[in-house]
């Protein structure tokens, strides 16, 4: 089956994230994350992406990203993971793919943007690495909940501002109120690649795009038949 072509838009936030092949560490250490960022942000402003909230783990990645061109965000992956790719393998003396597929992603709206943020920044948290979010080196947490600049990072840090009054407190309260069923639809979202958004946000993309951008409703049943 041919692969759904991603769909964005310019200047709109994107969840994103990549995995290693068969759940595979794609790093081995905080060494390999720093240089994994290092590049990272380097490209990312070379290909005109912003950065608005990141976390690296150890077999996969997640960001929050507005791209500004229409071929950015493919083009950032594409060099970074293909750069990462071969010295990874190098310095392990391994082969074959490293990344599982393409790297997924989601178009978002307003409301969701601010969800994926609180969901990249719970990542270490969910999985058990940390018990405080700000404690953990590789993720947007330690920004948002201190206020302090990220250190590996251009992080644009305008609409947290607004929506928290630069506060972190508030935005320590905001991560307290996760919602379950919130974390589920970010996740189908990112395998489907369709946006995520409010009903008639998402009819106004599909007027637009001439494109289907929400989920095909199951067909029917079966019909059972028994032997005579």
């Amino acid at each position: 089956m041919a692969r759904q072509k991603r769909y964005f838009r310019i200047h709109e936030p994107v969840h994103a994230t990549a995995r290693g092949v068969n759940r595979t560490p794609i790093f081995r250490h905080g060494f390999d994350k720093r240089k994994y960022l290092e590049r990272f942000a380097l490209v990312a402003e070379q290909e005109k992406v912003e950065v608005h909230g990141y976390c690296i783990l150890d077999n996969h990645v997640h960001f929050l990203l507005v791209p500004t061109t229409l071929d950015g965000l493919a083009r950032l992956f594409l060099r970074v993971h293909t750069w990462w790719a071969q010295y990874f393998n190098k310095v392990r003396h391994r082969s074959g793919h490293l990344f599982q597929s393409r790297f997924h992603s989601c178009l978002l709206d307003s409301a969701h943007y601010f969800a994926a943020m609180r969901y990249i920044d719970l990542n270490p948290q969910a999985a058990g690495i940390v018990k405080d979010p700000a404690d953990f080196e590789f993720s947007s947490a330690r920004a948002h909940l201190t206020g302090q600049p990220d250190p590996f990072l251009v992080l644009m840090m305008a609409n947290w501002r607004r929506r928290f009054s630069n506060d972190p407190r508030r935005y320590r309260e905001f991560l307290r109120e996760t919602p379950r069923e919130e974390q589920k639809r970010l996740e189908k979202a990112l395998r489907s690649g369709l946006p995520i958004g409010a009903d008639d946000w998402i009819a106004q993309l599909e007027q637009e795009s001439q494109r289907r951008l929400r989920p095909a409703r199951p067909g029917p049943k079966p019909r059972q038949t028994f032997a005579a």
